[in-house]
């Protein structure tokens, strides 16, 4: 049958085996081998001092973070502990859950970010998650208490007309 060929398929099949044998070339790696650089000496290596940066004292750079750098109204940043806003005006309880051993409240702030917080955990604003129903969440900071509820949408009022009725008609 191999005789039968014609000339095109002979062509084709020598195409075939060379691109076989590049193939065969390519992945047994050959020629793959890296060219290293020549090994410096070791006089390279002492020649070359590397600078040191000056050792400054801790007390002489505290005005970096203290003054002004770029604006005049720059200010030191604040700590977390002390967080001036006293309300939860701009939050609102999105959502409550309460399974076996996890108690979270899920609030959106006025600007539309979540935020979640579990029971016993903190606000960034001082508050404290103290009492959890699956209505409400309570809060507590200094001695105040603020509650917070779920927003429960109301159903219309019933409708006063009377319902429809299909006409009675006999049986055949």
């Amino acid at each position: 049958m191999i005789s039968a060929l014609r000339p095109l398929e002979w062509g084709l099949l020598g195409l075939a085996a060379a691109l076989g044998g590049l193939m065969a070339v390519i992945l047994s790696s050959l020629g793959d081998e890296p060219q290293w650089l020549p090994e410096p000496s070791a006089r390279a290596h002492l020649s070359a001092t590397l600078p040191v940066a000056p050792s400054v004292p801790l007390d002489s750079l505290a005005a970096t973070w203290q003054a002004p750098l770029f604006s005049a109204d720059r200010r030191p940043d604040r700590t977390v502990g002390q967080a001036q806003v006293s309300s939860l005006a701009n939050l609102t309880l999105s959502g409550i859950m309460i399974t076996g051993n996890l108690h979270m409240a899920m609030l959106k702030q006025a600007d539309g970010r979540a935020l979640t917080v579990r029971l016993g955990q903190t606000l960034p604003n001082g508050w404290r998650l103290d009492h959890l129903t699956p209505q409400s969440a309570r809060f507590t900071l200094d001695g105040r208490t603020h509650t917070l509820s779920l927003y429960a949408k109301r159903l219309p009022p019933p409708s006063t007309r009377p319902p429809t009725s299909l006409p009675r008609e006999p049986l055949p």
